[in-house]
């Protein structure tokens, strides 16, 4: 038989310790006629007498002492419990699943997992590299890094920091070809274009009024691959459209040359999602502080 409420058991034990049912109750915050009429349920469940109640005195019977014992036992494990569920909240422990766009992981994310390690290591990783928006639930994920719009209106969402397209072509290339004024211009010139999973051959731009201008480019160039692609524009064989987070190392150089500085490129959100919970893991809580730390620094890009 399993009693129904673990309350009446710390109830007992505080009567034992303490010595008397008004010492109990004022420790837990009860009244005497409460202390006495859970101990009265409690031995009624057991079908014993524990304690012997008179007056002034309180005598613990043979069954009441055995019975004591058994709680005390029950109660320390409880406590060891909850101090261990405190404990693992509080250091980060377990694993933890996270997914990252490819080609922005490698460049952004997987330099801060040594750190990270380090500074956590209860902690297993698993990094997955992917375009695909992933399905945090069904997929095990604890959370994920996405760039654009975000398909799930179920998840948190924390932002990091902007994905600014630009146009941009090698100094060599403009020399050669002259540069575009417009984006209708662009139509003209050899186009490098990327494909992931289709090639993304329209070119949407605003100018300074809001009003939109697309193009539909071409050229001898198109890949699903970043690398790929920004060797093909460092080589001076044509405009591309790239985010800045991978190109501003070589704008800031001198490598590359952003072109149609009066109109403003698609720009996307980078955020960090996690699925919608009370109580969010320690081990996702550090991560993502991490990360907004990290994006928060001057990054050149991000500002």
């Amino acid at each position: 038989m399993l009693i129904d409420n673990l309350s009446d058991l710390l109830i007992f034990t505080r009567i034992i310790k303490l010595g008397s049912l008004s010492a109990a109750g004022k420790d837990l915050g009860l009244s005497a006629a409460v202390v006495s009429k859970r101990l009265q349920r409690l031995e009624t469940q057991l079908g014993t007498t524990l304690v012997i109640r008179s007056t002034r005195t309180l005598n613990v019977t043979e069954e009441g002492y055995n019975y004591f014992k058994h709680c005390k036992s029950i109660l320390d494990a409880v406590e060891v419990a909850e101090a261990d569920i405190l404990f693992k909240n509080h250091v980060p422990r377990g694993t933890l699943k996270i997914s990252v766009p490819a080609y922005f992981g490698r460049l952004y994310i997987a330099p801060l997992i040594p750190e990270f390690l380090e500074k956590y290591n209860e902690v297993d990783l698993s990094l997955d590299f992917s375009d695909q928006f992933v399905d945090l639930i069904s997929g095990g994920y604890d959370m994920a890094v996405r760039i654009g719009d975000l398909q799930d209106s179920n998840l948190i969402v924390r932002k990091l920091g902007i994905d600014q397209r630009v146009i941009v072509a090698s100094p060599d290339y403009i020399k050669r070809f002259g540069e575009p004024e417009s984006p209708k211009e662009l139509a003209r010139h050899n186009a490098l274009i990327f494909s992931n999973p289709s090639p993304v051959n329209h070119w949407v731009f605003k100018d300074a009024k809001g009003k939109e201008h697309g193009v539909k480019v071409s050229g001898n160039f198109e890949t699903n691959n970043c690398e790929a692609l920004n060797h093909a524009v460092l080589s001076g064989l044509g405009v591309t459209q790239r985010p800045m987070w991978d190109v501003w190392n070589a704008i800031q150089s001198g490598e590359l040359v952003v072109l149609l500085k009066k109109y403003q490129a698609p720009r996307f959100d980078i955020q960090v999602v996690y699925p919608s919970r009370t109580n969010i893991p320690h081990k996702v809580s550090v991560f993502i502080d991490l990360l907004k730390d990290h994006f928060s620094n001057d990054l050149g890009w991000n500002r």
